[in-house]
């Protein structure tokens, strides 16, 4: 079992949404919930598995109209299995999830004994009482949510698979998917990833995305290094970004000198030099021109 209680103030000027064009407001936000996991754990003497099936029941005051408060830490909401078993899926503090809700799930570790791993967690979220926090496209915005999946896997020290999904309830369409490869080797190391997000007008995606994007890395001799990066957008077959350069990296500093290509808004692109210095004990510069 757990309880918490969190308190908020705000003082807002200017506000489109508010009564008037300055408001204090304060607000007091408790929560209670029970959380039960059981493990069960088996040796295969090449390795070992922990499975784990995870029951939450959380309840939370319904949110409160927010007309007098701005949203600016809450926005962007990313339903997946992270945070699948948080008492609060919102990223900030703006907003909060309330009502009554409860959390089903599974995780499964497989743990070699040369260091390789096998990760993967499955469940989904049902509301059960009071106000629903979440609108069309979070993919929780109904009585029961989305089901949201991942699933990792490094054979060494060398390469790693991931993928992480979220599905419609009875499967009949993926609304989000993310798959990565990364590979680490002597000299070289780099990934390359895909994403499959549905339209969701509310977050600011008016048609479903699909892009790619990788990096990779060289190592010279000593400390320096080149590398390079891209994003492309498979929907509008373009590039949105490419970048290359050259870094140093010792135990003081880093420094990197990149040259990117960037598609802008009026589907041109904006090309920048930038130079970007870090020092350990004092922090880091930034500079650079567009042309």
């Amino acid at each position: 079992p757990f309880a918490r209680l969190r308190s908020d103030f705000y003082v807002s000027e200017n506000l489109p949404t508010a009564a008037s064009t300055q408001e204090t407001t304060a607000r007091v936000v408790p929560t209670a919930g029970l959380d039960v996991r059981m493990p069960f754990v088996a040796d295969h003497g090449f390795a070992q598995s922990v499975l784990t099936p995870v029951a939450q029941i959380i309840s939370t005051t319904d949110e409160q109209d927010a007309d007098d408060r701005s949203d600016e830490d809450a926005i962007t909401l990313n339903f997946d299995h992270t945070n699948l078993f948080l008492s609060d899926r919102f990223t900030g503090y703006d907003r909060y999830e309330g009502g009554t809700r409860v959390n089903l799930g599974v995780v499964y570790n497989l743990l070699a004994a040369d260091g390789g791993f096998l990760r993967a967690s499955f469940g989904e979220s049902f509301h059960i009482a009071g106000e629903n926090s979440f609108v069309e496209g979070s993919g929780m915005n109904g009585t029961s949510s989305d089901l949201v999946g991942g699933l990792a896997y490094q054979p060494n020290d060398y390469l790693r698979f991931t993928y992480e999904a979220r599905v419609e309830e009875d499967l009949s369409r993926i609304n989000v998917q993310e798959a990565m490869v990364s590979l680490t080797l002597d000299r070289i190391s780099g990934s390359l990833a895909y994403a499959d997000v549905a339209q969701a007008e509310a977050y600011g995606r008016d048609d479903r995305e699909k892009q790619v994007w990788g990096d990779a890395v060289y190592r010279l001799t000593g400390a320096w290094n080149v590398f390079g990066g891209f994003r492309y957008d498979l929907e509008e077959d373009t590039f949105m970004e490419k970048l290359i350069g050259i870094g140093f990296d010792c135990e003081c500093m880093n420094a990197r000198l990149t040259y990117s290509e960037d598609k802008d808004l009026d589907d041109g692109v904006d090309r920048t030099l930038k130079l970007s210095v870090e020092l350990r004990t004092i922090g880091q510069m930034d500079g650079g021109f567009n042309f």
